[in-house]
């Protein structure tokens, strides 16, 4: 087990260094395959969000406060780029949460006001990790390849160490050709 978390930690980093997010000091990741999740038991603290080389200028910051079976989540993003921006397809983006065994739950729609937004959500899950991406609408069920905000690979006063999950993302539907 300590073998597979030292080579996902790797890729992890590895593709951390691909660029760098100049606004918030972050390295900006490369391609995300992988999110860092943390248990949150007692916790009310906050944890950073790492912009990915889509958006390299976007930043945010999640405030996690668990303190009874429901885990309280605000989250505020900057400096995004309207999801239009990705190509037509896209209009919005959705905040994921991520369980270490790679279950995902859709948490809400960021609303753009200027390039920056808030959401406020709840969940009974006491240990996720969370990322953003770029979608078509609200509703949807699985996350694009077009993540642009992933949280940060640690967190300040969790002792516990985290577990990367993998993310299922949508695969899309090809034409058959006759």
């Amino acid at each position: 087990m300590k073998l597979t978390n030292a080579l996902l930690l790797s890729m992890w980093l590895s593709c951390a260094g691909a660029g760098k997010n100049y606004k918030s000091g972050y390295p900006a990741v490369d391609q995300v395959g992988t999110v860092m999740t943390f248990p949150y038991p007692g916790f009310a603290g906050s944890v950073e969000f790492w912009s990915t080389v889509r958006t390299p200028k976007a930043h945010g910051k999640a405030k996690i406060t668990r303190l009874s079976e429901t885990t309280s989540i605000d989250v505020r993003v900057d400096d995004l780029p309207p999801a239009s921006s990705f190509g037509a397809d896209f209009s919005t983006y959705v905040l994921w949460l991520i369980s270490p065994e790679g279950k995902l739950d859709n948490a809400g729609e960021f609303v753009l006001q200027g390039d920056g937004s808030k959401l406020h959500t709840t969940t009974t899950s006491g240990w996720f990790g969370m990322f953003v991406s770029a979608e078509p609408n609200c509703l949807v069920k699985a996350p694009s390849r077009f993540v642009v905000l992933v949280n940060a690979s640690s967190v300040n006063g969790i002792v516990e160490p985290g577990r990367f999950a993998i993310i299922n993302y949508v695969t899309p539907i090809v034409p058959e050709e006759n």
